[in-house]
């Protein structure tokens, strides 16, 4: 039992720091995210706004395999 609590507390201070370090972006690139972003919604907007029926509103937000 208290291998187990030990096991988990090492577990949850070493998975942040790994999680760190394969960052696609850097925090210097921020405003390059924020304009992503910005696209990436303006894109979905403009679906839901031409769609007519329950249908091709489903097919806006549609998630990615």
């Amino acid at each position: 039992m208290k291998l187990f609590i030990f096991s988990t507390l090492i577990l949850s201070l070493l998975i942040p720091v790994f999680s760190e370090e394969h960052k696609k972006y850097n925090k210097e690139n921020f405003d390059e995210i924020k304009i992503m972003k910005i696209k990436y919604l303006n894109k979905k907007l403009d679906c839901v706004n031409n769609s007519i029926n329950l249908k091709q509103l489903k097919k806006c937000w549609k998630k990615k395999k």
